[in-house]
């Protein structure tokens, strides 16, 4: 005996009534894919034009007398400067010329260190902790040595 068909259906075979589409799981990685595609090419250009501005300021501020750092390592002190070079002296009589784009950073002036301590505080409290160290070791030793006095007191009475 054949079923019946249900009225829904005839009106969906009519089209009255959309047939409903299944969401399938590859659009759906596809629409995940795009957008992080999408969010990573944002992110790496938005980066690359920070990174670039920040660079670019730094070679407009160029001074004669800074102490700079070349993209292959080198440091020295600015001797001379143009629109589009820069003359770095690297030891006393040895000056190379460079192109500003090769100059990767302006190398900061190096501060005095304290003898043996970064700063005094650091050297006040590491003298603090010692002689806190050595009351609890002398605290220790004559909690120790307590016990057993008394333990040859009790022997010889």
């Amino acid at each position: 005996m054949p079923a019946l068909p249900s009225p829904t259906a005839a009106l969906v075979r009519q089209g009255a009534i959309p047939e409903e589409q299944p969401t399938t799981v590859s659009s759906l990685i596809l629409i995940y894919v795009v957008v992080f595609g999408g969010l990573m090419i944002f992110m790496t250009t938005r980066n690359r034009k920070k990174q670039s501005s920040q660079s670019q300021m730094m070679r407009s501020a160029l001074v004669i007398g800074a102490e700079v750092r070349t993209i292959g390592g080198l440091v020295g002190t600015v001797t001379d400067l143009t629109d589009e070079y820069v003359v770095v002296e690297t030891t006393p009589g040895v000056k190379l010329k460079f192109t500003k784009q090769s100059i990767a950073g302006v190398v900061p002036p190096e501060e005095p260190e304290l003898e043996g301590y970064g700063s005094e505080d650091e050297a006040e409290s590491e003298v603090d902790e010692s002689a806190a160290a050595e009351e609890t070791s002398v605290e220790e030793t004559s909690a120790e040595a307590a016990p057993e006095d008394a333990k040859d007191e009790q022997k010889v009475g």
